[in-house]
């Protein structure tokens, strides 16, 4: 079915940008059209696992409260199913559902830790399992932990607060230069065919191209910051 609509998709963009923009740039469009679809699909698995990084702290205190009461880690990590927010909230129902079947708390908290790939949760999961394994204080372990992760939280924020407007400006750079070419296309309908059709043209387009995709790749890397 994903590729299905892939493929509907792709079909769409060409019949509808050949009308608008001519042949050349159609096809582009089409065949770039399954790399943005997969970076949109990346983008929100990372927005998500981002989400969850965010929730840590408070998850965390949930445990440390739970356990300091006197319940079990299963309970706990049920209370925080049904007191987060999503995506943290989903994720512990899961985590759950796996006690619910015969899943062992270890193995439960390390499936988690290698579906959601993160130090922090990677940290997290260990400690809490590493503690139930040889009776440690965990209580004082997630505490210490959730303030840690809170810092880490407002560093991480400061920081992508930082980049953001270079991120912004250099995106801005990228569509304002796709959109000039775009908007001579509807000033001299067929221009890029034109030169497509010429070997400076083809020149000029494959350079451009390049440069596009350089300078996209070149804010990708200075944009990731690890905190």
């Amino acid at each position: 079915m994903t590729l299905l609509g892939v493929i509907v998709v792709m079909l769409v963009i060409f019949v509808a940008s050949r009308a608008l923009l001519g042949y050349t740039a159609s096809i582009i469009l089409t065949l770039i059209t399954p790399a943005v679809l997969q970076r949109w699909l990346s983008r929100r698995s990372a927005k998500r696992l981002e989400d969850f990084i965010a929730q840590l702290p408070e998850l965390t205190r949930i445990i440390a409260n739970g356990n300091s009461a006197g319940l079990s880690m299963g309970r706990c990590l049920a209370m925080a199913g049904r007191e987060m927010a999503e995506p943290a909230g989903a994720e512990m129902r899961r985590v759950v559902h796996r006690l619910e079947v015969g899943w062992s708390t270890d193995q439960a908290l390390a499936e988690l830790a290698q579906r959601m790939p993160s130090r922090e949760i990677n940290i997290l999961m260990r400690t809490i399992i590493i503690q139930g394994r040889t009776g440690g204080a965990l209580t004082d372990a997630l505490f210490d932990i959730a303030q840690a992760l809170e810092q880490r939280k407002e560093l991480h924020r400061e920081v992508q607060t930082v980049i953001l407007g270079s991120a912004v400006s250099g995106y801005a750079v990228m569509l304002i230069g796709g959109g000039a070419v775009i908007l001579l296309n509807f000033i001299e309908p067929g221009l890029i065919d034109q030169m497509a059709g010429s070997f400076m043209g083809q020149v000029v387009l494959v350079v451009s191209g390049v440069l596009f995709l350089l300078g996209a790749v070149l804010m990708k890397i200075v944009g990731k910051v690890d905190v």
